[in-house]
């Protein structure tokens, strides 16, 4: 409402703004017969002769009409171009800052062996409870881990390492939605969430099951099936231990991580790291929206 009322103030001329409304429905045109273009070539693969039948006699017409209302760009024009130039450069600061943490993540990963020399260490308590610990990346454990376990001393005698997949699909099959993968120490297990864009429904399986109650289900699941027995504990003892666990308590742990930007870094990521850390700051979490507690 606020740009709104800036845009009509600050042109004060039905004519500018006229202007500024034809280049957006012309190039928005003009983009969406390219995409779909590509989708037919990529996706549907459609044959070229087709692709070609559709895709010239648009571009031909839009194309025809771009530059026409080219022309009209010092004269209100300008403004569309102002705005996308405005979310390119907070689209690429999030990629950007997001890349950056993923480096980082990855260069300094838990391993599993390092969890279990975490684990070993004689001040470190395996504690009653059930831990849901969201990690970020798949191939290996979140550097927050190492910081928890030494901050407090103590993991739980379950822990469930809750890593989010996005697949480029609308809905995920249900069997194909949590996976679960026993880890090395006793007690612990990755879980690998996988959804699509269409989030709608969240995590909601039939039932209304919440993600508790899900994730406990097929971690059951998986032990029963499961042929990899890498101690002497029974599939019977390991679900007593896991249902133990659930009954005393049931933790959620999303660590949250933040960039330092010490007075050696450049300018260039002083400025892009710190507009990134504003813009996570007013970024709403996607845990409610797929049904999980923050």
């Amino acid at each position: 409402m606020v740009l709104c009322v800036g845009v009509i103030l600050g042109f004060g001329c039905g004519k500018e703004i006229g202007n500024a409304f034809g280049v957006v429905v012309i190039m928005v045109m003009l983009i969406t017969t390219i995409m779909l273009t590509l989708v037919m070539i990529i996706i549907w693969r459609t044959p070229p002769v087709f692709v070609g039948m559709f895709f010239i006699p648009f571009v031909i017409m839009e194309g025809s009409y771009v530059s026409a209302v080219f022309t009209k760009i010092p004269e209100g024009g300008w403004l569309p171009f102002a705005v996308s130039m405005i979310l390119a450069l907070i689209m690429f600061v999030w990629y950007y800052g997001r890349q950056r943490k993923i480096e980082y993540e990855m260069a300094n990963k838990i391993t599993l062996e390092r969890l279990g020399e975490l684990l070993a260490m004689p001040e470190v308590q395996r504690v009653p409870g059930l831990c849901f610990f969201y990690n970020n990346i798949q191939d290996g454990l979140t550097p927050i881990l190492g910081h928890y376990i030494k901050n407090m001393s103590s993991l739980h005698t379950v822990t469930i390492f809750v890593t989010l997949r996005y697949l480029l699909v609308s809905k995920v099959d249900q069997r194909e939605r949590i996976l679960i993968k026993r880890l090395r120490p006793r007690g612990v297990y990755q879980c690998t969430i996988q959804y699509g864009y269409d989030i709608s429904e969240g995590l909601s399986l039939k039932g209304g099951e919440d993600l508790v109650t899900q994730v406990m289900r097929c971690l059951k699941q998986h032990i029963a099936m499961s042929t990899d027995r890498r101690s002497s504990v029974s599939t019977e003892e390991e679900i007593a231990n896991l249902e133990a666990a659930s009954s005393a308590e049931v933790v959620h742990v999303r660590g949250k991580m933040r960039f330092y930007v010490g007075d050696d870094a450049s300018c260039f990521d002083k400025v892009m790291l710190r507009f990134y850390e504003f813009l996570h700051s007013i970024c709403r979490s996607a845990l409610p929206t797929l049904g999980m507690p923050l």
